[in-house]
């Protein structure tokens, strides 16, 4: 079902999404199916990790069909941990570098996710410098983005307001459904 609600928005190539998780737990089936995808279109995958976390997320990827180490002897997969003392404005050179060389050795461009930020506040805040800097320097390029979030904890007008945050950085939200592995996705007008 995950595949079926992001097929449309990466049609194009290039996009910026969002997904609104309820619990962390999500988040790794949604990561191995996004890569998953990405593979199949010939991408180059990139996930980035908290600092000190790029191992546990590599078996997590791997637990949730993921074949991490196949890819990443293959040059089709790196996983970044983030370095938090980096300044937004610099936070994209690096995969803008990447990109280029993934499209010179004959792939189809830069699959991109991350570690979920949320439910809290601040960390929501602080990330949102790192969204824009994104939106500028991939917007139409051949990039697909997916930025987890979790806001299962937040009421339902906190949660209202951050669907309505999110999608002004975004060019589409991905929300879960009542079943698993249900998504349903609202593109930005």
């Amino acid at each position: 079902m995950f595949e079926q609600a992001l097929e449309p928005a990466v049609e194009s190539g290039s996009c910026h999404l969002a997904v609104l998780l309820k619990t962390d737990a999500e988040l790794y089936s949604v990561l191995a199916s996004f890569y998953a995808l990405g593979a199949k279109r010939n991408g180059w995958l990139a996930h980035r990790a908290l600092m000190g976390e790029g191992d546990r997320d590599r078996k997590r990827l791997a637990s949730h069909g993921l074949d991490v180490a196949a890819l990443e002897e293959e040059d089709r997969l790196a996983v970044v941990e983030f370095d938090t003392t980096e300044p937004p404005e610099h936070s994209t050179d690096r995969w803008e570098g990447e990109m280029a060389r993934a499209l010179d050795r004959g792939l189809t461009g830069l699959w991109y996710s991350r570690f979920a930020v949320g439910p809290d506040d601040s960390v929501y805040a602080a990330v949102i410098p790192f969204e824009r800097a994104w939106e500028s320097s991939f917007d139409g390029r051949p990039a697909v983005t997916l930025c987890p979030y979790v806001v299962g904890e937040l009421t339902g007008a906190v949660a209202m307001d951050r669907l309505a945050s999110v999608a002004e950085h975004h060019d589409g939200v991905l929300i879960a459904g009542g079943a698993e592995n249900e998504f349903t996705l609202f593109s930005r007008p």
